[in-house]
């Protein structure tokens, strides 16, 4: 048996109500909060699933290499990362952003309209392209170097170090102009959809389509590049449209009065409301 069959036969477990597995400040994790924060607003106007209203929270903090921890590995997400999504409904855990965010659109199919299906998915890939996690964690080198961990431990980190060695092997190509490029292409393409169909509503394709999974995407995205001193990178009228959602009650839902970025002043982690 492979490692990766082996790693999957561990997580197909029952699992109870939905739960998600976040750390606050990962950029992945905020775009499903902040998705699932407008599902939910659409499922108190519609009829939706009552999967969402039962979704529990578990934090995972990065900081602490809590995605490195035995059970995580073994039990929620062999490459340790996160969000991570364990419902007893699904044959095993969802370890990608979006997949889950797919998932949470299942259960409230108004956040991805027919009428707008082909190109939100279009540029939901070429997002995630953009955001691609493959930054090596050093932490796993220097897990694999003790002598005191359990063998199942060291088999699950050896998997996570081989599939960070091959994330990096594919995205080598890539610099960070390259990133730039990619960023102002995505965000250029947006500002169009939103000039054409917005109406001057708040959403990108007006308000009688209301919020889709793109704007979940657009405005957590917009966010952390505002956070990181990037928003240079923002097409100016995209900046108005952010500034409205984000006065939402769901962002506040979402990030608890939190920027995108972690710092000092707000505290321990592991005390954070999430």
């Amino acid at each position: 048996m492979s490692m990766r069959a082996w790693l999957l036969k561990r997580m197909r477990r029952n699992h109870s109500d939905p739960c998600l597995y976040l750390f606050p400040f990962s950029i992945h994790s905020i775009i499903v909060r902040f998705t699932i924060a407008l599902a939910v607003r659409r499922t108190r106007r519609f009829r939706g699933s009552g999967d969402l209203t039962k979704l529990t929270y578990r934090l995972v903090n990065l900081r602490r290499n809590e995605n490195l921890e035995e059970n995580f590995l073994l039990e929620i997400n062999p490459r340790g990362q996160v969000p991570v999504l364990t419902c007893k409904s699904l044959a095993s855990p969802l370890t990608d952003c979006l997949s889950i965010c797919h998932w949470v659109c299942e259960q409230n199919p108004v956040l991805l309209p027919a009428s707008r299906q082909a190109t939100i998915c279009r540029l939901l890939s070429q997002l995630h392209e953009t955001l691609a996690n493959n930054n090596p964690n050093p932490a796993v080198d220097d897990l694999l170097a003790r002598n005191d961990i359990t063998p199942a431990r060291r088999y699950a980190l050896e998997y996570k170090r081989d599939c960070q060695r091959k994330e990096r092997e594919r995205e080598s190509t890539q610099n960070h102009n390259g990133m730039t490029a990619h960023t102002k292409a995505f965000l250029s393409e947006v500002a169009k959809q939103h000039h054409e169909f917005s109406d001057g509503g708040t959403w990108i394709f007006g308000d009688d389509t209301g919020p889709t999974v793109l704007d979940a995407h657009v405005v957590a995205f917009i966010a952390r590049l505002i956070d990181i001193n990037l928003v240079e990178l923002v097409p100016p009228q995209l900046l108005p449209y952010v500034e409205t959602i984000m006065a939402l009650p769901e962002w506040e839902d979402a990030m608890k009065g939190r920027p995108t970025v972690w710092s000092a002043s707000l505290g321990p982690i592991e005390k954070l409301q999430i």
